[in-house]
């Protein structure tokens, strides 16, 4: 891997909070993974939820949702690379379980606005990692 060896699986409300603001907290943890500053991955069904909702509340045409999330430094993980830790999860949100699950398989943390997850990093704790890091 590129650049640092932090890695975090990015939940889609951290997403969108980038996409409001750039220069939100989240909008820092987006820069600095184009940077190669940490590694983002994320569930398939993330990346079908954010084109749902920007077509449907922004109207977004379907070559602008292609280019905005080509864009995002974030590697989208299909179903079958961690199908098998599903039934390990513990979030009740069964929309959240692959996160959950794809967390259990990469051996990292979720970043994430819903307190639900187990484990969730602090995005001040991520954001103050990161810049201490070489």
């Amino acid at each position: 891997m590129n650049g640092s060896n932090i890695k975090a699986v990015i939940d889609t409300n951290v997403i969108f909070m980038a996409l409001y603001n750039e220069e939100s907290k989240a909008g820092r943890i987006i820069k600095l993974a184009r940077k190669n500053k940490l590694k983002l991955f994320s569930a398939d069904n993330i990346k079908e939820e954010i084109k749902r909702v920007l077509k449907r509340e922004y109207e977004y045409t379907d070559e602008e949702i292609f280019r905005l999330i080509n864009e995002l430094p974030i590697e989208w993980v299909k179903k079958e690379n961690y199908i098998h830790a599903l039934d390990k999860t513990k979030v009740k949100h069964k929309a959240d379980k692959p996160l959950e699950a794809l967390s259990l398989v990469l051996g990292c943390e979720i970043l994430s606005a819903d307190a639900h997850f187990k484990d969730r990093i602090d995005i001040n704790k991520l954001l103050e990692i990161i810049e201490k890091s070489p």
